[in-house]
């Protein structure tokens, strides 16, 4: 992993924010890495659509400037950061101080518990979140007719074990262990809807889940996930935006498919989602 139905929560005043948890159609390829439908064989990681994706968001927002500016994409396909996060820029529109657990899986609505706050008027690039950096994932996929289920560890098990699991992302090249050379930051370019840059860093927090987020610099501490989105198009709010729905997608990116190098698989990773805006 480089990286990470609808609601009618429409206001007729004020503002709202509004989590739109249905996935694009899983008849829409949505990213150039998705694995192919039951191949013979597994030569790389490739992702998949989850059954279950669920993430704990403490804070969501937007900003005028890009907070994770020093992590990037080299020309060598690498991701390369500062470990800063610069969020000054930024106005929150969503806050829950002990979090709120959301399943982004399936076509259940489902609402984010906690405040909602409307941002100033303004042209917003960039939208950020905050999140536990620990994802609970369940999810099937087939080789050479073969059908492998997670199991509460993540390996690859028969159906009658099958299971969620929960993934402590650390190490963004080795999941939920520390590599010898671990990535503490991440970056997808989704060129398929929504299209837009995700990039995130591993991160710990001093003052509870909405106070100060530090970009971790080792491996194996962290805690929270501080995630930035560059859409195409810029979220737009003006004095008569009555509110801000966002859809996360994980079709075809949300989990990770592990070969065990003779062609079979060796396991289930977690994946990212991306999200997109829209306003009313």
């Amino acid at each position: 992993m480089k990286l990470f139905s609808k609601f009618s929560l429409k206001a007729t005043a004020g503002f709202s924010f509004c989590l739109v948890a249905s996935i694009i159609s899983s008849n829409e390829k949505a990213f150039a890495n998705a694995c192919a439908d039951n191949p013979s064989n597994l030569t790389s990681s490739c992702y998949i659509t989850p059954n279950t994706y669920k993430i704990r968001v403490y804070e969501m927002g937007l900003c005028t400037a890009d907070p994770l500016a020093g992590t990037t994409i080299n020309s060598s396909d690498v991701v390369v950061t500062d470990n800063t996060i610069t969020d000054s820029t930024c106005t929150a529109t969503f806050q829950s101080s002990t979090g709120s657990l959301v399943n982004l899986a399936g076509n259940a609505t489902q609402a984010l518990t906690g405040t909602n706050i409307r941002p100033p008027a303004g042209r917003y690039p960039y939208a950020y979140i905050k999140i536990s950096n620990t994802f609970g994932l369940k999810g099937t996929y087939q080789i050479n007719n073969q059908t492998f289920y997670s199991s509460n560890s993540g390996s690859p098990v028969a159906e009658g074990s099958y299971a969620e699991f929960d993934e402590d992302l650390m190490d963004f090249s080795n999941g939920k262990t520390c590599s010898g050379s671990p990535e503490l930051a991440g970056a997808e370019v989704f060129t398929s809807a929504p299209t837009g840059t995700m990039k995130a860093v591993l991160a710990q927090v001093s003052g509870g889940n909405l106070g100060t987020y530090t970009a971790d610099s080792s491996c194996g501490s962290s805690t929270h996930l501080y995630g930035t989105f560059a859409p195409s198009s810029a979220v737009v709010i003006t004095d008569a935006t009555k509110g801000l729905e966002v859809n996360f997608s994980i079709t075809d990116r949300g989990m990770t498919i592990i070969p065990d190098g003779s062609g079979g698989m060796s396991g289930f990773g977690g994946g990212p989602f991306s999200p997109s805006f829209s306003t009313y």
